[in-house]
């Protein structure tokens, strides 16, 4: 006998459906929910058009056609449960989840290494480590982090969850889902070397921030 469905979160906005639930444990399949794969999504609906094509022109074997049409019955189910699954929010849910959106890219992105330190070995990997899998320190609405999949502390994620938050997030609102997008460049003076910078001043170059 089947346990009962989890509840997803405690919020009104939902981004897991049943779809994503373990019919057994009740608990999430994936990080991310079906819908959130635009790629699968095609290759699904595709694969059923090409299915129907073959069964319309007369190319399957008449003893195999009762399982394609199955088969298409059942993945047109699927495809149907994934687009139910879809977030359709209010405008206030929108305007909750933008700003979530936009505090969690703003502190990823002063968190991140720029990728000049990363280029320069200046990144020291434990403490990446450390940022990414096991300090809590990007603060997020944490009813929204729960509707993220995320169990937050003190309305605080880690690095790792602060990028499966904002990827979600982003999708839902049609916004950068990447987030190397928010990774600075390391231009800013700040984030020179000592030979960039003595270069600078042989050019007679101005250097802000000074």
């Amino acid at each position: 006998m089947a346990r009962p469905k989890k509840v997803v979160n405690d919020s009104d906005i939902q981004f897991f459906g049943e779809i994503d639930l373990n019919d057994q444990t009740g608990e999430r399949r994936s990080e991310y929910p079906a819908w959130y794969f635009d790629v699968h999504i095609e290759e699904l609906r595709e694969g059923v058009e090409r299915k129907q094509r073959q069964l319309d022109q007369g190319l399957i074997l008449p003893d195999q056609v009762q399982m394609m049409k199955a088969d298409i019955e059942r993945e047109n189910e699927k495809l149907k449960t994934i687009e139910k699954s879809r977030p359709r929010l209010t405008g206030e849910q929108k305007d909750r989840c933008w700003n979530a959106y936009k505090e969690v890219a703003d502190q990823l992105a002063t968190t991140m290494p720029t990728r000049k330190q990363t280029q320069d070995g200046l990144v020291n990997p434990h403490d990446e480590l450390k940022r990414m899998k096991k300090t809590k320190h990007i603060e997020i609405d944490p009813a929204i982090a729960k509707s993220c999949g995320v169990k937050p502390v003190n309305g605080k994620v880690t690095g790792d969850e602060a990028v499966k938050c904002y990827k979600i997030l982003g999708k839902v609102l049609g916004e950068s889902t990447n987030p190397e997008r928010l990774r600075r460049d390391g231009q800013h003076e700040a984030y020179k070397s000592i030979h960039d910078l003595t270069k600078m001043i042989l050019e007679g170059r101005e250097i802000r921030g000074t």
